[in-house]
């Protein structure tokens, strides 16, 4: 889990004077009293043996519902037993500027994890410092690289327990009428590195060995012995950019990466296709206008669910083993069924193009539904 306290945030103090040691006290737009929180570990070279005073410049954001739970979790925090494990902490993150997309901006950046489920950022360009002393101590260069590598062992920890833990729509919408299958754990496990792809390539941007980086912390093994060997033939390793071409299939074994490239290729997820693009063209293109609308919700999670359970039976159907018959079968009803309701719920709260639309696509999600079961 990712909490960004972010908005809450209205100044606060950096001391790592002691080292292999940082105290952190986080002062909060609407509570007088601040968070104080010890954590073990050195803030990164430009900061590390500092006292840092930092303040948001300007007024915070405007209050929000999410706020609601920051401050609920920052009193958690403070009585919290469990250990706080140190992230990159420094004012020198280099980010495209988000008042300038041609400006890069250096912002503070302060990362730390609660055990390994929960990484905790407070990341903006708009706060400022106000008070820094000199050193106490001398961070080395070498020093500062073991803390980097610490602090991107915890990050890929952080990213192991939660990839463990995920359970997306595929997997928490199985029931007794959708029985599960080996490929369901596959894809939800592929999903669930996706999930949280958008914040590891959001972290490392820009970073010198950015690639290198995502790689580690992403777990893939194969790419980095593959630098590896590219480093050994002479090739150039100066890697200045992050690596944008993550796809689902590199979170599986390559023989599992086939079989779904397979399943996509197939007349069946080519219908689930033309839905997808129904629902982008007339629902999320359009989100303001069915913002808490829990009808259209519950469309895009079942939908979601639905997505997963047709590719896993399109997988267990191309393993052509007889005895998976009846589970095809089984899946394929429950497929069926809830995609009949779905298109009955749009019916109801969508535009009659829209939900016309929505409904000639479902009807060829059946009908070669039907072709690839018989």
């Amino acid at each position: 889990m990712l909490i960004d306290l972010t908005s809450v945030i209205c100044g606060g103090v950096i001391d790592n004077t002691t080292k292999n040691a940082t105290k952190l006290t986080l002062s909060l737009a609407r509570e007088k009293e601040a968070v104080h929180l010890s954590i073990p570990g050195n803030c990164l070279g430009d900061i590390a043996g500092c006292r840092l005073v930092f303040e948001r410049k300007g007024a915070p954001p405007q209050a929000t519902s999410q706020q609601i739970q920051l401050y609920r979790y920052l009193r958690q925090l403070r009585t919290s037993k469990v250990p706080l494990i140190a992230g990159d902490m420094t004012f020198s993150s280099r980010r495209p500027s988000s008042n300038d997309a041609l400006c890069i901006s250096n912002l503070l950046s302060l990362e730390f994890f609660e055990g390994v489920a929960t990484r905790v950022l407070v990341e903006d360009e708009n706060f400022v410092c106000t008070e820094i002393s000199l050193p106490l101590w001398k961070c080395t260069r070498a020093e500062e690289n073991a803390q980097e590598l610490v602090n991107m062992s915890a990050l890929h920890d952080h990213v192991l327990a939660n990839v463990e833990n995920f359970r997306g729509p595929g997997i928490s919408m199985l029931d007794k009428g959708m029985p599960g299958c080996k490929w369901d754990a596959v894809l939800n496990r592929a999903e669930a590195y996706m999930n949280i792809l958008p914040s590891i390539c959001r972290k490392y941007m820009g970073h010198p060995r950015g690639v290198i980086a995502e790689a580690f912390v992403l777990d893939q093994l194969d790419f980095l012995n593959n630098l590896a060997t590219e480093d050994e033939q002479g090739h150039d390793m100066t890697l200045t950019h992050t690596w944008s071409g993550w796809e689902v299939t590199d979170f599986m074994s390559p023989e599992d990466a086939q079989r779904l490239r397979r399943a996509m290729n197939t007349p069946l997820f080519r219908a689930i296709a033309k839905l997808i693009s129904v629902i982008r063209k007339h629902i999320t293109s359009h989100y303001e206008r069915y913002y808490h609308n829990n009808a259209v919700d519950q469309i895009l999670s079942v939908f979601a669910g639905l997505i997963s359970h047709l590719l896993g039976t399109i997988m267990l159907i191309q393993e052509r083993r007889a005895s998976d018959q009846p589970i095809i079968l089984q899946r394929a009803e429950a497929i069926a069924l809830r995609l009949r309701e779905l298109v009955a719920n749009a019916r109801e709260c969508l535009p009659q193009r829209a939900s016309g639309q929505f409904n000639e696509a479902a009807q060829h999600i059946l009908h070669e539904l039907q072709n690839i079961v018989h």
